[in-house]
């Protein structure tokens, strides 16, 4: 099982790729117009400008210094710090392979305007940042400002994969990619029905199934149009192009049976969507029937509760009373009896109630997760029943 990683900071490769942002200078006219951008020459009688008229477009323009009514300049340095100033350290680390980019870009700053105001604050994130480097490539994992060693993430694992793919999910949510997220959660299903991340992730999909019927409806409209239209228009078009945008649509729909025939070999829940298919728009409608009851069914509010009895237990360990710890966990087992947490908290109960030496019971995982190129787990688990 795959997920994707944390999300890297903004700063990655930035700072290398775009020596100068367009959006150093301002000048404001008499008007009352602002023109954001950079100046490329300025005179006597005129400024000339690169001007940001749409996000990623400029268009050069001639001020008369008559019309000007005040300029304001950004430094280099501070255009440059804003390429960088999302480099910070995170709550999660991060894959061993993306520190290198960090440091670089981080480094170059440094070295580009070592006078910068900014290069204190910048010296103290590249320290921060090698010092993660360090650790984690030492296979330790941070995970919610917490570090774990190797052999704690071995230990963790089933919880930690679950929330890593948890993490993913949203991420797929936040791009309106729903047949992925839903996708994922089928996978988190299957091989995590114990984890904490569980109840969240169904939580999650059940808000996103309304979403994606929405979107694929718009989508399909949209599609019914085109096509429409490329056969009404597609008479006027004359040869050899007409014969080659024929070929072209055809292989559109063949690339996306072949897709469909892929998933159902592999068997995938949430086909592919592909408007123009009707088999893709069919097979997609028949499951988003099925599956909002039947996630409407699964009793969430239970498993949460019983994960808030698991806290208690755990809080109850730390404070080495075991007649209260082994009620939680008896209350969190009846409220959901796969919980996960609770084969080792029960072991761990059992041992202070007898009087020898527990083992240490690890926290609860928060949301978030380590990069599965960071962590030596396996990505795979053997998959578990569904949630009674």
């Amino acid at each position: 099982m795959k997920a994707s990683p944390p999300a890297l900071p903004l700063c990655v490769g930035i700072f290398l790729t775009i020596p100068f942002l367009a959006l150093g200078d301002t000048v404001t006219l008499k008007s009352g117009e602002t023109l954001e951008g950079n100046i490329l020459s300025e005179t006597d009688q005129q400024i000339v400008m690169d001007a940001t008229v749409a996000p990623g477009i400029t268009d050069q323009k001639t001020i008369a210094k008559g019309d000007v009514q005040a300029v304001s300049k950004t430094s280099l340095d501070e255009i440059a710090y804003q390429a960088i100033k999302g480099c910070q350290i995170e709550s999660h680390s991060l894959p061993a392979n993306s520190y290198a980019a960090i440091v670089k870009s981080l480094e170059t700053f440094l070295t580009t305007y070592p006078l910068s105001s900014r290069s204190r604050e910048v010296q103290t994130t590249l320290t921060a940042f090698k010092e993660e480097q360090e650790k984690v490539k030492a296979k330790n994992v941070k995970w919610d400002n917490r570090w774990y060693t190797p052999a704690e993430v071995e230990k963790n694992k089933y919880q930690l994969q679950a929330q890593m793919q948890l993490v993913a999910m949203r991420e797929q949510a936040s791009r309106r990619d729903f047949i992925t997220a839903l996708n994922t959660f089928d996978q988190i299903e299957k091989a995590y029905p114990g984890s904490q991340a569980f109840p969240d992730a169904i939580d999650l999909a059940k808000s996103i199934l309304p979403q994606a019927a929405s979107d694929m409806e718009r989508a399909m409209n949209a599609a019914k149009i085109q096509e429409s239209q490329f056969t009404k228009g597609i008479v006027l078009v004359p040869e050899p192009q007409k014969s080659q945008m024929i070929a072209a649509r055809k292989g559109q729909i063949a690339a996306a049976e072949a897709a469909m025939a892929t998933a159902e070999h592999d068997g995938v829940k949430w086909k592919p969507f592909f408007p123009l298919s009707s088999k893709s728009c069919d097979a997609i409608k028949a499951t988003l029937a099925t599956e909002a009851p039947r996630l409407e069914a699964l009793p969430v509010a239970e498993m949460h509760s019983s994960i808030a009895s698991t806290e208690s237990a755990e809080a109850a360990l730390k404070n080495a009373n075991p007649a209260l710890a082994e009620a939680k966990i008896k209350q969190a087992k009846t409220l959901w009896s796969q919980n996960e947490r609770l084969t080792a908290l029960s072991a761990a109960a059992e041992a202070l109630r007898r009087g020898s030496a527990p083992a240490p019971v690890e926290p609860s995982t928060q949301d978030g997760a380590p990069s599965e190129s960071n962590a030596p787990v396996s990505t795979t688990e053997p998959n578990r029943s569904q949630s009674e």
